[in-house]
């Protein structure tokens, strides 16, 4: 299965690589994206060598000619990680631990006291675990609020209540799929996850098979809420080294990032 992903990766990012350094002014191209001889050029290995990546036949790519195709896709450095844990995935808990381990404590505590903006506890796949009345306020408004994926992609209220629907999709795909790594189908919760939602939303499917690894320098949100109108806010997600599968997510409002007072 790994040698599948890898090959997956691989040919997803070529087709989404730009050509437009290997080719003459002018010239036209059929398909999208590199060929595999360019990217092959590229990487300075053999067409022969790279198409067996692609196709699960080599197993076993050094760091160096990982670091080379990285380079080939211009890749970016989240990208990059990635592709080497296709090949040497890093340690990680057991997947029957994985989604059942108690809540951090201090991560309830952050979640209970937090008096910025709306705060929660989400854990790899999404599931939200914990949260405080203003994020609960916000998904009050939503017929899915256990899971964000389901949320954002399974809502009729989505894409009217998020003004940057396409840009948060986008983001949150790709970064469940940095969360979760490349084992995914070692967590039966989380493929199941994954197959429902490509299953039930063509737009999650087209992202989720591009494999792209969004990772923005300045988070933000605009929601479109039916009392308050539309809320701008910064956003951080913060993890506890002790339970590495839930993730703080943080939220501030521009109003309180400029030192205003907050409303509750």
């Amino acid at each position: 299965m790994a040698d599948t992903r890898l090959g997956e990766f691989l040919r997803a990012r070529r087709e989404a690589a730009t050509a437009a350094r290997d080719r003459p002014p002018h010239q036209r191209r059929r398909t999208p994206g590199l060929r595999r001889e360019e990217v092959a050029a590229r990487a300075a290995i053999s067409t022969d060598y790279y198409t067996r990546l692609e196709q699960g036949r080599e197993r076993h790519p050094s760091p160096q000619v990982l670091d080379a195709l990285a380079a080939a896709l211009e890749l970016s450095t989240a990208e990059t990680s990635y592709l080497h844990g296709l090949v040497t995935p890093p340690p990680s808990l057991p997947a029957a631990q994985a989604g059942t381990e108690a809540l951090n404590e201090f991560l309830v505590l952050v979640v209970r006291s937090w008096a910025w903006g709306p705060a929660y506890i989400v854990n790899q796949r999404s599931d939200v675990l914990s949260a405080n009345r203003p994020a609960q306020e916000i998904f009050e408004q939503f017929e899915f609020s256990d899971n964000i994926l389901r949320m954002l992609f399974l809502d009729p209220a989505a894409q009217r209540m998020w003004a940057d629907w396409a840009a948060f999709a986008r983001f949150l795909v790709g970064g469940i799929r940095r969360m979760i790594g490349p084992v995914v189908v070692d967590d039966p919760a989380t493929a199941a996850l994954i197959a429902e939602m490509s299953a039930r939303s063509s737009a999650f499917a087209r992202l989720w098979d591009s494999h792209h690894i969004d990772v923005r320098e300045r988070k933000e949100k605009q929601f479109r809420h039916e009392d308050l109108g539309e809320i701008s806010m910064r956003f951080e997600l913060v993890a506890a080294v002790d339970t590495p599968n839930q993730y703080l997510v943080l939220h501030r409002t521009f109003a309180e990032i400029a030192g205003q007072p907050g409303q509750g």
